[in-house]
């Protein structure tokens, strides 16, 4: 929705862009007054879409506490100190203004102007990019690296704006930019799990298939499949609701991207329902014997700090991809995987019976 808003912000200051254009190509008649105005409405509309564009940007990557009221005053005192500096122009003339010729000047605080135009974008960018490097935002990476790409463009193009003030370099660049977060926007749409943020089928049938094209030509090292599902996952959606249900979940979700996050051989996707997939390129079969054993003890003591009100653990099934047997799908891997992820189930399940017979 905020990102409708966000397009809707854009329209319009596309529109003011076009606006100044016809005033100052003489199409509509120059007047000190048209010049004023087409002006101030062109920079009030850039500052307004470098604002929101950069707002959205915080709450795409999963923030929060920009939605907190003082936040939000404080974030916006820049672009309101703008705006009124804009408005004010014709008064203090440290903006712009139009000289006794009728010719429309740049005054002495002019750059001042486009930085805080271009300070937004600027702050979330290097914000962006201090989160990417952080272990624990493995699956949010991507994301990231695109919102510290973000200002590129209009930070060059402000720049080239700040010397030739006649041509709208500033529209160009927030225009690219909005396109390029437009299309990093719906591509997570297509390829993450809204509930978890993981990866969803989607990328791990495209991961998958890269990878299995790979290794079918090159030597590469291994490939371990693994899925797993929480035990007895309908018993707590029974008992404690469909809300502690998608906490869990989330707990589980947290867990494999701490896991996944240490090295870059490792990727993780939500399958569907409450089966995770885990992909390691290794040779190595002790790692992946370790990651289970990672998996178990972080989940326990995620548990513990989360404060879920039920204890969980999880069946992992696992097998390695075999060039000649698993030759076009990953059908043939999912397959091996569950059938070991079956049996660990029955295996645990006659643990149970057999020490509840003894307790008997």
């Amino acid at each position: 929705m905020f990102f409708g808003n966000t397009l809707a912000t854009a329209m319009f200051y596309l529109t003011t862009d076009m606006f100044w254009v016809l005033v100052d190509s003489g199409t509509i008649t120059t007047t000190p007054f048209m010049l004023y105005l087409t002006n101030i409405v062109y920079y009030l509309a850039a500052s307004a879409i470098a604002y929101v564009v950069s707002y959205f940007m915080v709450l795409y990557e999963g923030n929060r506490k920009i939605d907190e009221l003082p936040i939000r005053i404080l974030s916006a005192v820049p672009c309101l100190f703008n705006a009124f500096m804009i408005v004010t122009t014709p008064l203090h003339k440290m903006y712009i203004y139009v000289d006794g010729n009728g010719e429309l000047v740049t005054g002495p605080l002019y750059p001042m102007l486009v930085t805080l135009i271009l300070a937004y974008p600027v702050v979330v960018a290097i914000r962006a990019i201090y989160m990417a490097v952080l272990a624990e935002n493995y699956a949010k990476r991507n994301m990231y690296k695109a919102i510290g790409f973000f200002p590129v463009f209009p930070v060059v193009f402000g720049i080239m704006q700040v010397f030739h003030t006649r041509i709208p370099f500033l529209c160009f660049g927030l225009t690219i930019a909005l396109l390029l977060t437009y299309i990093e926007f719906t591509d997570d749409l297509v390829s993450l799990d809204p509930l978890t943020k993981l990866n969803n089928r989607n990328e791990l049938y495209r991961f998958m298939t890269a990878k299995m094209n790979s290794l079918k030509a090159s030597r590469a090292s291994g490939l371990y499949f693994m899925i797993m599902d929480i035990d007895s996952f309908k018993k707590i959606n029974d008992t404690y609701g469909h809300n502690e249900g998608d906490h869990a979940l989330k707990v589980l979700a947290k867990v494999l991207k701490k896991v996944c996050s240490h090295t870059c051989n490792r990727f993780v996707a939500r399958f569907g329902g409450d089966e995770f997939i885990v992909v390691v390129e290794t040779s190595d079969k002790h790692e992946v014997e370790r990651i289970c054993e990672e998996i178990h003890t972080m989940l326990h003591k995620a548990i513990t700090s989360e404060q879920l009100p039920f204890d969980m653990d999880v069946s992992i099934g696992w097998t390695r991809y075999a060039k000649n047997v698993d030759k076009e799908s990953i059908n043939g891997l999912i397959e091996r995987a569950d059938a070991m992820l079956y049996e660990e189930k029955k295996t645990k399940h006659s643990k149970l019976k057999n020490s509840l017979e003894l307790v008997g």
